[in-house]
């Protein structure tokens, strides 16, 4: 059986059964905080890869937090996730995740810019292929870099030598045999999509040395973009993020594990692509690219036609998207789709 055929057989059968059992129980508190005063968000749908299925964020009315509720079955996971990075995406993802130097240097910058040493030994969580850390050594040259993901991307960054070692599998259970390893940890886009935040906050406080520093960074739930844009803010990214945390939240929850939080980025941390996703998701709604083995039927009628005339009507609009991504956006609305938290240990108080 080919690659293609075993595909379409695999979303055949999961599909005859419907979607619906791919979720969990919906929960009836807030994860961060426990309180059952909870409000809809939004309801989206897949705006990536168009599978089937609807989402719906509930958000916190005591804390803020924003999360899939109800949340998807690791089975779910598993189907969604299924093509984004590998399989049929796979060259896609690698090529967009190689293109990003520009964005990785400045998230190294951001450590460069405070502290007064160089990392000794990074371990870069959710790393994929490792094009981050490939980056950062061009700043930090003397550094041993690791990476650590659940993917076979992270082997490939070790055969490709962009990370030293790699960690392959969830991190709060890799971290038991990693305590007081690294002085620094990044965490990019990466808690958004975990179960438990709080676990993997736990995990890299475990693996940090005494004097180790924390590097996170991810959607900003509190933007204003994510509500001009509602449902299909790229920020919700649906159905992956499960976790979206405030940056109140998470500097207490930094904080309450004995780190201290030593510079909040937000201008530095804004992908000026909004706008312009929502632009491709339109056509993407009215054109699809191509066959997927997820949809009934094969290839829309005139599809070849319709892709052309939406890139077409699209074309126009480009530059305005442009504008509202790095004008409108941040320098008038000062809307910026993620945030940055740079912290390290706190050293403890001195006892008189």
């Amino acid at each position: 059986m080919s690659v293609a055929s075993d595909s379409r057989t695999y979303y055949a059968r999961v599909l005859e059964q419907g979607v619906d059992r791919l979720f969990l129980e919906r929960m009836d508190c807030c994860p961060w905080c426990g309180s059952t005063s909870l409000r809809r968000r939004t309801t989206t749908r897949d705006l990536r890869q168009f599978k089937p299925g609807r989402f719906r964020l509930d958000e916190c009315r005591a804390c803020g937090h924003v999360f899939q509720n109800p949340p998807l079955s690791d089975e779910g996971l598993g189907f969604y996730y299924r093509d984004t990075y590998d399989g049929l995406n796979a060259e896609r993802a690698e090529a967009n995740l190689g293109s990003m130097s520009e964005v990785y240097l400045n998230r190294a910058g951001t450590v460069a810019g405070h502290r007064h040493d160089a990392p000794r030994r990074w371990l870069d969580v959710g790393t994929a292929s490792g094009h981050f850390p490939a980056a950062a050594a061009t700043l930090f040259p003397g550094t041993v870099f690791d990476g650590l993901d659940m993917s076979d991307g992270v082997l490939s960054a070790q055969r490709a030598g962009r990370i030293q070692t790699a960690h392959q599998g969830q991190f709060p259970e890799l971290s038991g045999g990693l305590v007081g390893q690294y002085d620094q940890v990044s965490m990019f886009h990466y808690l958004e999509h975990t179960r438990d935040p709080f676990a993997d906050l736990d995990a890299a406080v475990r693996v940090l040395s005494d004097d180790g520093w924390l590097l996170i960074e991810q959607p900003d739930p509190e933007a204003p973009s994510a509500r001009l844009f509602g449902s299909w803010w790229a920020g919700w990214n649906q159905p992956e993020h499960l976790n979206m945390i405030t940056l109140g939240n998470l500097r207490a929850a930094l904080e309450d594990r004995g780190l201290e939080v030593v510079t909040v980025v937000r201008r530095e941390a804004h992908i000026p692509l909004e706008a312009f996703i929502v632009l491709a998701t339109l056509l993407n709604r009215f054109a699809p690219a191509g066959e997927v083995p997820w949809r009934a039927g094969g290839v829309p009628r005139f599809a070849h036609a319709r892709r052309l005339i939406g890139k077409v009507l699209a074309a126009p609009f480009v530059p305005l998207t442009r504008l509202i991504d790095r004008v409108l956006l941040p320098r008038v609305l000062h809307s910026y789709h993620a945030y940055r938290v740079l912290a390290r240990k706190a050293a403890p108080a001195a006892q008189g």
